[in-house]
Parts: structure tokens; sequence; C-alpha cells
């Protein structure tokens, strides 16, 4: 597979969007904050991002390098299937990945989960 760069895929976005994602950034959930310890500072190999607006939408993290969104799924998640599967479908079409994990995944092994995204992350990047 090419080698992807999706450095400027950010279209103008609202400010408010840009005041929601840094708000999400700062409180982040426990399962949140559990990953991004296994993420952050490429870990993983690759450079992620937390509460980051790709293509007008804010994901968990995100990878630019690799082109993977990963989202951890809670309670705020629960009504708004068809949100998500929406916009899942458009980042697809821009050839990017979403990971999806439960909060409970995350609580119970991040560790696994961080590997599941590592090896995603090197597979795509090779």
């Amino acid at each position: 597979m090419p080698r992807r760069h999706f450095r400027n895929i950010r279209n103008k976005v609202k400010p408010w969007k840009r005041r929601k994602a840094r708000q999400m950034a700062r409180n982040q959930t426990w399962p949140e904050k559990l990953l991004w310890a296994r993420l952050r500072d490429k870990q993983l190999g690759a450079w992620f991002y937390k509460q980051k607006i790709v293509l007008g939408y804010i994901v968990d993290f995100w990878c630019p390098s690799a082109g993977i969104a990963v989202e951890v799924d809670g309670k705020s998640h629960r009504g708004r299937r068809a949100y998500d599967s929406r916009r899942d479908a458009v980042l697809r079409k821009r050839g990017i990945v979403t990971m999806r994990f439960t909060n409970s995944a995350v609580k119970r092994n991040a560790a696994a989960v961080a590997a599941l995204v590592g090896a995603r992350v090197s597979e795509r990047l090779s």
C-alpha cells in the first residue's frame, strides 16, 4: 500500500467546533486517558493527536501519517449509532480507517487495545 499523508484534510471548521474539541481534549474520560498514555509520544511508531477535527468530525485519537482514527465508545455514543456510522462512511471514502473500542475493553486491557492499534499503524505505514 502506498504511503499516504493525511495532514491537510482539515476543512474550514467553525469556531464552536474547535472550542468543543479543545474542551473534550481537556476533559477526557478515564478510558481515553488510559489509551492516550499508550498512544502518545510516538510509542507505536507514529504520532497520535487527541480530539482532532478530521473532515469536520471530532475524532478521539488521530494518526495522520497512517490515516487512522481511533474512537473509544462510551455512554455518549449509545444514542448516536447512525451518526457514527455516517461519519465512518465519510472517513472511509477518503481512505481513513476508523478503529472503535468500547470503554470496558479499554478499561479491561488498554495494553491489548494499544497493541491492536499499533499493528494497524505498522500495517498502514509499510
